[in-house]
């Protein structure tokens, strides 16, 4: 992917579902390829927080936090929160970052942003 990582931000209310999308390609856009590769969303309370585990983190393995599908062939992944994890944000704006292969040498910062959150009205 050209200019790693991407810069981008979002939003959703504080005890609801979130999904995102991510396509991934190579600097000549064709699609980038991932077979074999692992993959981690995270979200810190700040940039520079260290500590383990991060205040919401999935992988592959779903979790009560949430989960992530990889599409080898589409060379997509999708990272879904459950409302358990968006709840525990809040009212807020958090760093958050999606990597590849973490943990290992050729750990690669794919996205990153703001992920926004505020509480939404019961009903």
């Amino acid at each position: 992917m050209p200019d790693l990582p991407l810069q981008w931000n979002t939003t959703t209310a504080a005890g609801a579902e979130w999904a995102a999308d991510f396509t991934l390609l190579d600097d000549d856009g064709t699609l980038m390829a991932i077979d074999g590769k692992g993959f981690e969303f995270v979200i810190r309370p700040t940039v520079v927080d260290t500590a383990s585990p991060p205040l919401i983190k999935v992988t592959a393995t779903p979790t009560v936090q949430g989960y992530i599908t990889v599409d080898v062939v589409a060379a997509t992944v999708q990272v879904v929160l459950t409302p358990t994890a968006t709840a525990l944000l809040g009212k807020g704006s958090r760093p958050f970052a999606l990597w590849m292969d973490p943990g290992q040498p050729a750990a690669t910062c794919l996205v990153e942003g703001r992920f926004n959150s505020r509480p939404a009205a019961s009903v």
